[in-house]
């Protein structure tokens, strides 16, 4: 699975974990805070669990084999996520809305095209022969009053949300990256050790707005948005397409009849 967090609220109309309820540790009996869970998403995710080691016992019968080891994980997903328009694996998104930029050669041939559509480019300010576009992008149901980001949502319920995912979904380990507010790091230790029977494969990373040139990830308004969106006029693959079309045309072969040697002049 990937793009979870949106199929959730898409889903649900809200998020997996709904609070948290005093508990303690059975094993250190410290209090803890556990989370509750929408027993709707626990029935759908462990319905489609079984569904899935069923058919694979059918499968494996029909075969004459033993019935596979794992049958399930969660796609950390970074590139197909971003291409898709998802959130990412388990993430939630980085921002309702924000300018993602990617870095390209300076001699790629798709820039002349976003530069004609309209995309802001300059130069990378950390390598050399690299141009840096950016994109404006929107989170799917960044105006849900049940949308959460990055920056954002709680250390507490992403840690939740992994331990959910790895109790009622994935055979594997569920490789997340938790963000977490400069006033929350306090709270990581206890996080993890209240966690440590039910994840693993887990790292943590402070969240940085636009503290950086040239970020990755830059959260915007939904203003800016609409301006940088405002700003692109023309569709890409169009553009490329006359643009590639255009080229060949000026790359067109003469008559082979004037090829010598197997080199052919080119017009």
């Amino acid at each position: 699975m990937s793009g979870i967090q949106d199929w959730i609220l898409k889903e649900f109309g809200n998020r997996v974990v709904l609070g948290f309820k005093d508990g303690i540790d059975p094993e250190t009996h410290e209090a803890i805070k556990e989370p509750v869970y929408d027993e709707r998403v626990v029935a759908k995710f462990d319905n489609i669990y079984h569904a899935i080691v069923d058919a694979d016992n059918a499968y494996s019968a029909t075969l004459g084999c033993a019935p596979s080891v794992k049958h399930t994980t969660v796609k950390p997903s970074g590139t197909v996520a971003k291409l898709a328009g998802v959130s990412e694996g388990m993430h939630f998104h980085y921002a309702g809305y924000l300018i993602q930029r990617i870095r390209f050669q300076d001699t790629d041939p798709l820039l002349p095209a976003l530069q004609l559509c309209g995309y802001k480019m300059e130069p990378d300010v950390y390598t050399k022969n690299t141009v840096c576009v950016e994109f404006p992008v929107r989170a799917a149901h960044a105006d849900s009053d049940q949308f959460a980001s990055a920056g954002n949502v709680s250390i507490a319920e992403q840690f939740a949300t992994q331990a959910f995912l790895q109790k009622y979904w994935s055979d594997n380990a569920v490789s997340c990256t938790i963000t977490f507010q400069p006033e929350e790091g306090d709270q990581i230790a206890d996080l993890m050790k209240q966690y440590r029977f039910s994840i693993k494969s887990t790292s943590l990373l402070p969240y940085s707005g636009s503290d950086f040139k040239q970020a990755p990830k830059e959260p915007i308004t939904k203003d800016v948005y609409e301006a940088r969106r405002g700003q692109i006029t023309n569709d890409v693959h169009a553009v490329y397409d006359s643009m590639a079309t255009m080229d060949q045309k000026d790359l067109d072969l003469i008559d082979q009849s004037d090829c010598i040697g197997g080199a052919c002049p080119v017009r």
